[in-house]
């Protein structure tokens, strides 16, 4: 009797949802420290300004980021909602990534984090990374793109999202966007641009300008981690060897720039080194900590996101069903029919 494809055996899926959990409690155990620096930049601001009136830091709430977050969130709970009841519905880990991403995002534009972020460049830099490198890693990894599909209204996917989805140049626009080479050079440009000091003290001065980096951020930088962990199989995928070299060229890429900014003897940023003086810091210190934040942190997330592409890696091919000559030849054991066509006839 010929013999069958067994699945793979139960150590090897418990090794895999083992190192998935390492994995995800890594995850969240980085973004809680970033919260916790984000935090302690708060309060270091605070205990520098010397007893001066506060009240402005937590002021300047706008309206339509409350309501857009909202919106989303009752947007992403109602297609869960409709998933589950239609399908087997999604999966508690991914929601709660998902969530967590918002949340990250949410935090990062409003005050006081973002009240600091626009006199200390050190705390626009925390509020850069939580929005260019955390909110759309979490995103991504949730996989939020089936649950919004069906949190729409039948009208609307219907009517609206059925001819955008079939529309030609959509497609290729979203095929370019999601390119290896296009997504990682759109994500380090998004970095290098909104760093060019006469870019970074315009932000600083102009609140919708500010806004607009930071939606260049976010969006940048959703199409280069859904590119790195884009769940669908080959050929619709990038290989794993072609996302691993974009999430290493592209970490030196940012390393250069943040260690330019570390160990420059120049002044980059006026605008941020007068504010800064107002606040009790050295303008000096407030740029340095600034480039430590994006170097170290921006970094560490990159290695985060690279471990979670090898990880996938591994589960793949370990995963992956063999032929029954591949396993024959991987226990190195005799193949009747390959003994048999060797054999002299």
């Amino acid at each position: 009797m010929p013999a069958q494809d067994t699945p793979p055996p139960a150590s090897t899926s418990r090794r895999t949802g083992t190192g998935r959990r390492q994995i995800l409690t890594l995850i969240v155990l980085f973004v809680l420290g970033d919260w916790l620096g984000a935090g302690l930049a708060v309060y270091f601001a605070v205990a520098a300004r010397r007893g001066q009136s506060l009240e402005h830091l937590f002021s300047g709430w706008t309206w339509w980021v409350i309501a857009l977050t909202v919106l989303v969130v009752l947007w992403y709970g109602r297609g869960v909602r409709r998933l589950a009841r239609e399908f087997r519905g999604v999966p508690l880990t991914a929601q709660f990534l998902v969530y967590l991403g918002i949340f990250t995002a949410f935090v990062a534009v409003v005050p006081p984090l973002d009240t600091l972020a626009r006199d200390l460049y050190f705390v626009h830099q925390i509020q850069h990374m939580l929005l260019h490198m955390i909110a759309p890693l979490l995103l991504a990894l949730g996989v939020p793109l089936a649950p919004l599909i069906a949190g729409l209204p039948s009208v609307l996917r219907r009517n609206v999202l059925k001819p955008l989805v079939r529309n030609r140049a959509l497609q290729w626009l979203w095929r370019l966007l999601v390119h290896p080479l296009a997504a990682s050079l759109l994500f380090t440009f998004a970095l290098y641009f909104w760093q060019i000091p006469h870019f970074m003290d315009l932000i600083a001065l102009s609140d919708p300008l500010d806004e607009f980096a930071h939606a260049t951020m976010l969006v940048s930088g959703l199409f280069f981690w859904w590119m790195l962990f884009d769940p669908r199989p080959r050929p619709n995928a990038v290989s794993y060897p072609t996302r691993l070299l974009c999430v290493t060229v592209t970490m030196f890429a940012c390393i250069l720039a943040d260690a330019y900014v570390v160990f420059t003897q120049r002044q980059l940023y006026p605008v941020y080194a007068n504010l800064a003086s107002a606040w009790g810091f050295s303008p000096r210190l407030d740029q340095t900590l600034g480039g430590l934040i994006t170097w170290i942190d921006g970094s560490m997330t990159l290695v985060i996101g690279a471990l979670i592409v090898f990880h996938r890696w591994v589960r793949d091919e370990t995963l992956r069903p063999l032929s029954r000559r591949r396993r024959l030849l991987r226990m190195q054991l005799p193949d009747p029919m390959l003994e048999s066509a060797a054999q002299p006839q």
